[in-house]
């Protein structure tokens, strides 16, 4: 039977994991830095609450598919090996694409809230 984690302990790995995660994984320091320039331009700009909450939530997305995918991808590569298999290349390219999808729709939403400000 597994013993049963504190609150303080859960936390404590979770931030251990991103911790671990911001350290190894190239791409998600790009995305944490683009998403907080992001967000400083959004207050320079003085864009509505609102507004705000989108892009903040759309960065968030973006960054939490990114973490899925490093787990995924580590686990499988644990299970697998490292080995090349077939099915495991189409997994880890299908998280990829969730992930490259959910920083398209990032780029569109920066677009639709930004254009009225940087462009009028």
């Amino acid at each position: 039977m597994m013993q049963k984690r504190s609150i303080v302990n859960s936390f404590k790995f979770a931030i251990e994991g991103l911790i671990w995660a911001f350290k190894n994984q190239r791409n998600l320091r790009i995305h944490i830095l683009v998403g907080t320039g992001v967000i400083f331009l959004g207050v320079l700009l003085k864009i509505s609450f609102i507004k705000m909450a989108i892009l903040f939530l759309t960065i968030i997305f973006v960054i939490v598919c990114e973490i899925i995918n490093t787990a995924l991808e580590l686990s499988l590569d644990f299970i697998n090996g490292k080995k090349y298999h077939p099915s495991v290349k189409v997994v880890k390219d299908i998280v990829a694409g969730a992930v490259l999808f959910a920083a398209f729709n990032a780029v569109v939403v920066g677009i639709i809230i930004f254009y009225p400000y940087l462009f009028n």
